[in-house]
């Protein structure tokens, strides 16, 4: 009998999630279930793949699937749901797509969310913050500058939320009720879940497949998500991202975009500046790229799948969903330029973020990462 009480209140901590999930196949509702409920709907097989730890399901009658449910992570992959009705549906043949995703899970499990001897994300350390100056100070401060696009309610969205790498990410969700973490990666959402507040949630999930309904969010952010997703299924993922938020409320896309003539021109004159500078100032020599930490030595287990996209194509997927988009930039340097050229210099970061606070559109022509800021207007798709 404790236990039973016990595991009810456990599930009663996902009623909230109720109003915005659906089935992600059929996108029809979901009932919540207890193991002891779930376990005579299912075959001596299907038995056998319960995770250990499951204390319920969402359920789709619909589908015939269950979608199994821990405490502290619900599990809406395809490849992870139950049949509920005998005979289980053919297993589809495998696609380079599914290859690719298998292969970006594989590579953050084995070695993104790992840490370092500091602590740091592998990830982290290999792409993005260091040290909380210089680079780091200049990545930080352009994550944050978003936050006024992100005005607070019910429900905020992380898509693809990883292990929440970095402090300032938790800010995204300050003013909304619930944040839901999604990721298809159990080792990212573990990491996440032990820095998300008790009123907030991880789900297992495809971004190009979500478990929720129409319009459930007041707020979106993916960060350096969509250049992962294979090539075929990235327009669809920005598609369903939309589909998710609420008239009014703003979907937020920071990627990487591929480097214009203009980009590689700017580098080449901060180059010129500083040697100019040097000569002039008599001042130290550049900072040598080598010498700047660049977090572990470990190796990955593969090459990481990448496919970034150039402005010109966001233009033309957000202008499909909305007129109301803006494509700003995010930050003009990557990490190897800006420490190349800068070392730890915190005077350069702040320099920088001012250009690029003072000129977002005009900058994003110039830069390494820019912001996709799609906000669906109050009568829908336009």
């Amino acid at each position: 009998m404790t236990t039973k009480i016990k595991t009810e209140s456990i599930l009663d901590r996902y009623d909230p999630l109720r109003e915005i999930l659906c089935c992600p196949v059929t996108k029809e509702p979901l009932r919540l279930v207890e193991i002891d409920e779930l376990l005579p709907c299912l075959s001596e097989a299907e038995r056998g793949r319960v995770p250990e730890g499951t204390i319920g399901a969402f359920v789709s009658n619909a589908a015939g699937r269950a979608y199994p449910l821990t405490e502290r992570v619900a599990d809406f992959l395809a490849e992870d749901s139950l049949a509920i009705r005998p005979p289980p549906p053919a297993t589809a043949p495998t696609s380079p797509a599914d290859d690719v995703q298998r292969s970006v899970k594989d590579w953050y499990d084995r070695f993104g969310w790992r840490k370092n001897e500091r602590g740091m994300y592998l990830d982290s350390a290999l792409f993005s913050q260091n040290r909380p100056v210089g680079h780091g100070l200049y990545e930080m401060t352009s994550h944050l500058s978003i936050m006024d696009r992100l005005a607070g309610g019910d429900f905020f969205l992380d898509a693809a939320s990883g292990a929440i790498a970095h402090p300032e990410y938790l800010a995204y969700s300050w003013f909304f009720r619930s944040r839901v973490c999604v990721d298809m990666s159990t080792t990212a959402l573990m990491e996440a879940e032990a820095k998300l507040r008790p009123s907030d949630f991880c789900c297992l999930a495809d971004i190009c497949q979500l478990p929720f309904r129409d319009e459930s969010f007041d707020g979106a952010v993916s960060g350096y998500t969509i250049q992962h997703i294979p090539e075929s299924q990235q327009g669809r993922a920005v598609e369903e991202l939309y589909r998710v938020i609420r008239p009014g409320a703003h979907l937020c896309i920071l990627t990487d975009v591929t480097y214009t003539r203009g980009h590689r021109l700017l580098v080449l004159a901060l180059r010129a500046m500083r040697k100019l500078s040097r000569v002039l100032r008599m001042a130290s020599p550049l900072p040598d790229p080598a010498a700047s930490p660049r977090g572990s030595p470990e190796e990955a287990p593969h090459a990481l799948y990448s496919h970034v996209r150039g402005l010109a194509w966001w233009k033309g997927v957000a202008r499909e969903l909305t007129h109301r988009c803006r494509i700003e930039s995010l930050r003009l340097l990557n990490k190897w330029e800006f420490e190349s050229l800068y070392g730890g210099s915190n005077r350069a970061a702040k320099a920088l973020r001012w250009i690029e606070g003072a000129f977002p559109r005009w900058m994003s022509g110039l830069s390494a990462y820019c912001v996709i800021d799609i906000c669906k207007p109050a009568s829908g798709r336009e």
